[in-house]
C-alpha cells in the first residue's frame, strides 16, 4: 500500500475512532446509552459520567487530534495516530478488566470490544508504518 493510500486508510481509522468516541462517551456520560451500576463494582467509579468523559474528551480527543494531524501534518500524524491507537487499545483493556459486564451473565460477550481493539491496533500499526517511512507527503 502507497504512503497515501496508507494515510488515508489511516485517516479514515482516525476520523472514525474519533466520532465513535466523543458521541460514545457523552452517551455514557449523559445516562442516553445506561448501563447497569452493578457492571461499576469494585472500579473507581460510582456512575458513567467519569467513564464517559475519559472516552470522549481522552479517547475521542486523542483520535480526533490524529485525524486532524494526519490530514494537515502527516509527519506528525504518524506518531499521533500511534499513541491514540495505543490510547484505544488501553480504553478497551482498561474497560474489560475494570467493568464487571460479563461477571454473573449480566451481559452477553460483546463484538464491540475486540472491533474497537483492532481499530485501535490498525490505527497504531498504520501510524508506525507511516513514521518509520518519514511520512512524506501525497495526494490520496
Amino acid at each position: 500500500m502507497g504512503s497515501g493510500r496508507t494515510r488515508f486508510a489511516l485517516f479514515v481509522f482516525d476520523l472514525s475512532a474519533a466520532v465513535s468516541a466523543i458521541v460514545g462517551g457523552i452517551a455514557v456520560a449523559t445516562n442516553v446509552d445506561s448501563f447497569p451500576r452493578e457492571w461499576l463494582v469494585g472500579s473507581p467509579f460510582s456512575d458513567y459520567v467519569m467513564p464517559g468523559a475519559i472516552l470522549a474528551i481522552v479517547v475521542g480527543g486523542s483520535a480526533a487530534l490524529a485525524a486532524v494531524a494526519t490530514a494537515a501534518a502527516p509527519r506528525v500524524g504518524a506518531p499521533v495516530s500511534l499513541v491514540a491507537g495505543l490510547v484505544l487499545m488501553s480504553w478497551i483493556v482498561g474497560e474489560l478488566l475494570v467493568l464487571k459486564q460479563n461477571s454473573a451473565g449480566t451481559s452477553p460477550l460483546s463484538l464491540v470490544e475486540p472491533i474497537y481493539f483492532v481499530v485501535g491496533l490498525a490505527m497504531a500499526v498504520l501510524g508506525l508504518v507511516l513514521w518509520r517511512r518519514g511520512s512524506r507527503p501525497s495526494n490520496y
